[in-house]
């Protein structure tokens, strides 16, 4: 997929941002093109090779008409996680690494409801903070609201 400046987009490592330029730059092993990203609620630049986007599964924001869906899987019955850390945590990160907000709005759900029924590891209340600010990133970006807005 290409990109264009301006072009508001996820990278599912580092949250969401805005692509603000395209770079050339000379490497040890020859010439690169990056798109430069800047993100929104780590207040990075990141310079990712054109080549790489897809793979890294940088995507664009989901379109405002696809936030009622978001909202109505939020508050769909939660899907049960392994009782086991080892397969508990596998699952959640196998969403987060999709980037796709449908998935990542599950990760939210499903761990918020463990959250409510029983303890959450350290490692489990990592992820759910990952979770919600990939989604929060996403969701002020697609409103053109600022991450506290979004939240609410």
């Amino acid at each position: 997929m290409d990109f264009s400046v301006g072009d508001k987009v996820l990278y599912a490592n580092r949250g969401a941002g805005t692509i603000i330029g395209v770079e050339y730059q000379e490497l040890v092993d020859g010439f690169e093109d990056y798109y430069v990203i800047e993100t929104r609620s780590q207040r990075l630049t990141l310079r990712i090779p054109m080549r790489m986007m897809e793979e890294l599964g940088v995507r664009l924001v989901m379109h405002r008409d696809e936030l009622p869906r978001v909202w109505d899987t939020l508050s769909d019955t939660p899907q049960s996680l392994p009782d086991d850390f080892k397969g508990r945590q596998e699952q959640i990160k196998q969403k987060l690494r999709t980037g796709h907000p449908l998935d990542i709005v599950k990760a939210v759900r499903d761990l918020s409801c463990r959250e409510l029924q029983a303890y959450l590891t350290k490692a489990d209340s990592k992820l759910l903070a990952q979770s919600r600010e990939l989604l929060v990133d996403e969701v002020a970006l697609v409103l053109d609201k600022e991450n506290v807005e979004a939240e609410q």
